[in-house]
């Protein structure tokens, strides 16, 4: 097992981190929008639901460009460089939307009801 083989592993496992990292947040929000059928007093709001899963999201995403960092730099090709430019741009991007909304959120969620 050489270098390069260690390397496309860690890539590897580090994407399926990202993955179950994810799929943890759809599946954890799906049971907490379908546990708001059937209130039993645990007080989850849609905001609260739809941020928790935000913050899961990006750190799935946080996951993959470790990943694709690891990768471009054992294989630094154009195609890479630019692959990795761009997950970036779209990961930054969307911290940014999923700060924005979350930090609406919050504001809602702690303004005085009435």
């Amino acid at each position: 097992m050489d270098v390069s083989d260690v390397i496309s592993a860690t890539a590897t496992v580090l994407s399926y981190f990202g993955v179950i990292i994810i799929a943890y947040g759809g599946t954890k929000a799906v049971w907490q929008l379908l546990s708001r059928l059937f209130p039993r007093g645990k007080g989850m709001t849609y905001a609260r639901v739809r941020g928790e899963f935000a913050q899961l999201i990006v750190l799935g995403l946080d996951f993959f460009i470790a990943s694709d960092i690891i990768t471009t730099l054992s294989v630094p090709t154009l195609d890479e460089v630019l692959r990795l430019g761009g997950i970036v741009l779209i990961r930054s991007v969307l911290t940014f939307l999923l700060f924005k909304e979350t930090a609406e959120l919050r504001k809602e969620e702690m303004a005085p009801v009435g």
